[in-house]
């Protein structure tokens, strides 16, 4: 009798034992990750566009005209090839008509349709477009992104599959983003960074010139695509 009830008492401890360790195992808490800061994401998305070889560009204008030789930019569509090379479609506007223009610019020499005859014209120095230098690796994003970006904070994202940044941006920076159709000025910048790619995705930002302010939106996509960008045969 006495051996029976010792049993019962052995089992009663082990089974309260295991008890305790499927309750301490049960409430042990999963380690949470770190989430990171602005400027965590900032190094990340910097050091990943200063690696990217090509990509599409979509830049929308609104608010006060930005006029490139004669007439009004309102959008451009295009691609960029590394290091210093672009070829795109701008819309523009000109005696109250809508008109496209093409372009096409590598390193300092810019190329544009003529609005009449559809010729290739060659343009150099100050009047040369190139939405190129908006991409520089170096004049580029490796300053907007980091240097030349100050009170950098998480803000709201459009969407789960993003980190949304907004800072203020150097004014040297600013005569970058514009391809120098703009003259230097601080301004709020906001940038959309994919959160598994660390690529820029959207820019926002608005620039105040004589006739007033302009909303910039620069939308990227199709990264490290083929692209090949050749110089046109002028006349």
């Amino acid at each position: 009798m006495l051996r029976s009830i010792a049993l019962l008492v052995a089992i009663v401890v082990v089974a309260v034992g295991c008890g305790d360790d499927t309750v301490a195992s049960s409430t042990t808490e999963t380690p949470t990750t770190r989430p990171l800061s602005a400027q965590e994401i900032l190094t990340e998305a910097a050091a990943t566009m200063q690696a990217v070889e090509t990509l599409r560009y979509e830049i929308e204008l609104s608010g006060a005209p930005i006029t490139l030789l004669g007439v009004e930019l309102r959008s451009a569509s295009g691609q960029y090839l590394a290091p210093e090379s672009s070829q795109a479609v701008l819309r523009a506007a000109i005696g109250g008509l809508t008109i496209e223009l093409a372009t096409i610019a590598i390193g300092g020499t810019s190329w544009l349709t003529n609005p009449l005859s559809g010729a290739w014209d060659e343009y150099t120095g100050s009047r040369a477009f190139n939405p190129a230098i908006i991409f520089d690796p170096e004049l580029g994003w490796k300053p907007l992104l980091t240097t030349d970006l100050s009170d950098a904070q998480l803000a709201d994202a459009a969407s789960t599959d993003t980190y949304r940044i907004t800072g203020t941006a150097a004014g040297a920076r600013v005569e970058v983003l514009t391809a120098g159709l703009v003259e230097s000025q601080p301004v709020e910048v906001q940038f959309d960074v994919d959160r598994e790619t660390a690529t820029v995705t959207r820019m926002e930002f608005s620039t105040i010139g004589e006739a007033g302010q302009t909303l910039w939106v620069l939308a990227l996509s199709e990264f490290d695509e083929p692209v090949t960008i050749d110089p046109p045969e002028v006349g």
